[in-house]
């Protein structure tokens, strides 16, 4: 099969054709319809995480199953799914704990490039090529765990099905799941891209009282508006908390989501958030980077600074929850798919999302 991979840090990924194994016990094999380009696989390929090499990018996808291994009763051939890049075991600790996202065997797997046995399906035995976050979606096949497969309901459009299995989860989760925002707060969003597009959306949804978009790119102002924020303000404004907190009776939002991976912006949304509110950080840092925030005043102000991957719940339940909204009407997501292209231009998305145009890229490897 052809797939986009990634040998040295910071080059271009090449596209090349390499051998996929058959799906093993409680694994399937699924052809790979719409992949997002999302700022994770960015970080991985600019070298920001340290992940082994090689690998193959890509964890925010839609397919249609071709095989399934033994032992497989979650799907069969021919269903349309979405893949979670954070399939549980659901026996470990965490998973026993109600947080099937820090999921020890998933941890473990992720962490080596491999599935849940620690060996990978793709390339030849003597050199494999790994997987990322057991998903490897830069591709025309993927073999993925079948807690990974999610059912899709047939009218959905494999590029929003997409965007839902990472961006918008990540960004609904966020607000609903860890900042559990209520009607009548106030949040600030930081970081106006795919996941805090979806941030918005989800605190106009819960009835939040005022959405404060925060980016230093006046080009997404106006879908940050569309999406439900009340503000837009440049993240780059030396008095940025001067001005959140004036549109909240001089106290600050409620909650913040951070989904930047900037320690400033971190930093940032500390600042903007009241005493006695929640700062719900998202974004991934590079290796090594630290947060600081001002100690002497922190045990006074009874802040929560929470950290949040893929939405802070069960993934799955949250995907279905989220497929309800969307055919309801209520989210909006075609709206964020901007340009739909072959797997070829793989570079070319990779661009486009570090320069920062709006829209999510789509990769159509099939």
């Amino acid at each position: 099969m052809k797939a986009a991979v990634l040998r040295d840090f910071g080059r271009d990924l090449e596209i090349e054709d390499i051998a996929i194994a058959d799906p093993g016990y409680r694994e399937v094999l699924v052809r790979i319809m719409a992949s997002g380009v999302c700022a994770s696989d960015l970080s991985t390929i600019r070298g920001k995480t340290g992940s082994a090499l090689p690998l193959v990018p890509g964890h925010e996808a839609a397919g249609v199953v071709e095989r399934v291994g033994s032992g497989v009763s979650k799907v069969r051939p021919g269903d349309p799914v979405v893949l979670s890049w954070s399939p549980n075991c659901g026996h470990c600790f965490y998973c026993q704990d109600s947080h099937p996202t820090l999921c020890d065997v998933y941890g473990h797997a992720a962490a080596h490039g491999g599935l849940w046995d620690g060996t990978s399906r793709l390339g030849p035995p003597e050199a494999p090529i790994g997987h990322y976050s057991c998903v490897s979606s830069f591709a025309e096949l993927a073999v993925v765990p079948e807690t990974g497969c999610i059912l899709l309901p047939p009218d959905i459009p494999f590029a929003v099905a997409a965007l839902i299995g990472c961006a918008v989860t990540t960004g609904f989760g966020a607000v609903a799941n860890d900042a559990r925002v209520r009607p009548g707060d106030s949040v600030a969003v930081v970081g106006v891209g795919g996941v805090g597009i979806n941030a918005i959306q989800a605190a106009a949804l819960a009835g939040a009282r005022t959405v404060i978009a925060v980016d230093t790119n006046p080009a997404r102002a106006q879908m940050a508006l569309a999406s439900g924020a009340t503000h837009f303000v440049d993240g780059a404004a030396p008095d940025l908390a001067d001005q959140v907190r004036a549109w909240t009776n001089g106290r600050g939002v409620d909650h913040a989501i951070e989904s930047t991976g900037h320690p400033a912006a971190m930093a940032g949304a500390y600042a903007m958030t009241r005493p006695a509110g929640s700062v719900v950080i998202v974004g991934i840092a590079p290796v090594g980077a630290t947060l600081a925030i001002p100690a002497i005043g922190f045990p006074g102000s009874k802040k929560r600074i929470l950290g949040s991957i893929y939405g802070g719940g069960v993934p799955e339940q949250d995907i279905h929850r989220i497929l309800s909204l969307y055919r309801a009407g209520r989210l909006a997501l075609d709206a964020q798919i901007g340009e739909q292209v072959p797997l070829a231009q793989v570079n070319d998305a990779l661009r486009w999302l570090e320069s920062g145009v709006p829209g999510r890229t789509i990769l159509l490897p099939n």
